[in-house]
């Protein structure tokens, strides 16, 4: 039986073009895709994706029918979309030293491990993960016995913290082709030594000693998380000195990582993936990833993950050890990009900010000065962040003396 095609609509103009169509996704959701043409080719770096949902295929077609009266009255014209080689049809060439061969090897190595084939968006993955729809059914009200063990997850572990895989940024020239995909969490880095829980700068946290119940007794790298959109909230939990048993129940441990498993990470993610399917305790749950397909896939993994409001994607080289540094085998998928600074002053506002924090003034780990003058609500207008404090910032891209484009303030990074 012929498969039903989606509807859709292909419109040109020029060297440009402009595609909608609806996508088989509950609610119905329309796709639309615009970009630059080389010929009847799409330039995979040019295309912007957006994802729109309605309750009804009616008004989905409603408002497609609109924005394609829009788009003809503007000179663009109807073409059939088999007439042009699409970026998720091209057969993409590595911009970067890998090979073909390399290329082999990664598939063969993917195979091996048995990952599923991808059937959910990611961040459908992650809100599966954290329901324990993944690991079957959690037992419940039944303590779990520390198992004292393992689990073939690296050595036994320490009271001392460890140095963490820092990720770098994402950018068009690296075919994402074959990396292992996942969401970007809005949590609080954590590393488990299998004894103690140590924050990103080192430092050890209180928590309930029923949080970790069955744990490995080795190290994981991942992230505490409650929930998109609730870090503030995390971090006032997970600060406090006296752990608030009711307060961590909703709380995560995201584990994307054991990191003295000298082997490649993604045999390293079969092995955590089955230990803790076999722990089955609800505060610990493994990051799930898929793998990559190419450019187009992880545009439309991206819009997904921010129309739910996720913070972006991460990809993994799934060949590569673990490094306590900052590593290009970890890549952040983000529209805008971010990273951290110290404040070193605080510039006086003007206008209604009289009397209050105009801007930040903040130096980068490079040396790099320069001042943040958005992002900031009332009460941090009046009370802003210390001098000294390491804040986090978003920005999109560098200027020519290498100081970031238009930077937002985004958050302190807590030291706790």
């Amino acid at each position: 039986m012929k498969k039903q095609q989606s509807p859709e609509m292909y419109l040109i103009k020029n060297d440009q073009f402009w595609h909608c169509q609806f996508i088989q996704l509950k609610p119905i959701t329309i796709q639309i895709r615009n970009g630059f043409l080389n010929g009847n080719i799409e330039k995979q770096e040019t295309i912007e994706i957006s994802l729109t949902k309605f309750p009804t295929m009616e008004r989905g077609i409603e408002v497609m029918s609109e924005q394609i009266q829009q788009k003809l009255q503007k000179g663009f014209r109807e073409i059939n979309s088999n007439d042009i080689l699409k970026a998720n049809e091209q057969q993409f060439q590595e911009k970067t030293v890998a090979s073909s061969k390399k290329d082999l090897m990664q598939q063969k190595i993917l195979k091996k491990v048995n990952l599923p084939e991808q059937r959910k968006p990611v961040v459908a993955l992650t809100d599966d993960a954290t329901q324990g729809k993944l690991v079957g059914e959690w037992p419940k009200y039944r303590a779990r016995t520390h198992l004292g063990e393992t689990l073939e997850l690296g050595p036994p572990g320490d009271t001392k913290p460890i140095a963490c895989l820092l990720a770098g940024q994402w950018n068009e020239n690296i075919n994402p082709t074959n990396y292992l995909l996942s969401e970007k969490l809005d949590g609080m880095r954590i590393i488990w030594s299998g004894c103690e829980m140590f924050t990103r700068n080192g430092n050890s946290l209180n928590f309930p000693t029923s949080f970790v119940e069955g744990w490995p007794t080795t190290y994981l790298d991942g992230e505490l998380w409650l929930d998109r959109g609730q870090f503030q909230k995390l971090v006032s939990i997970a600060k406090k000195k006296q752990p608030d048993y009711k307060a961590w129940k909703d709380i995560k441990f995201m584990v994307f990582d054991a990191p003295l498993l000298d082997e490649p990470f993604v045999n390293r993610y079969a092995k955590f993936k089955k230990a803790i399917e076999k722990i089955k305790n609800p505060h610990l749950v493994y990051v799930p990833h898929v793998v990559c397909r190419g450019y187009e896939h992880l545009k439309e993994e991206l819009a997904l993950a921010q129309q739910a409001g996720g913070e972006g994607l991460m990809l993994r080289d799934p060949q590569s050890k673990y490094e306590g540094k900052r590593s290009n085998t970890l890549l952040k998928v983000k529209t805008t990009m971010d990273s951290e600074a110290t404040v070193i002053d605080h510039i006086s506002g003007m206008g209604k900010f009289k009397d209050q924090l105009g801007a930040l003034k903040v130096q980068t780990d490079a040396g790099i000065t320069f001042q943040i003058g958005v992002g900031f609500n009332s009460k941090l207008r009046k009370d802003p962040p210390k001098i000294g404090s390491r804040v986090s910032y978003s920005y999109y891209g560098l200027t020519d003396d290498g100081k970031p484009r238009f930077p937002v303030f985004e958050r302190i990074r807590e030291d706790i």
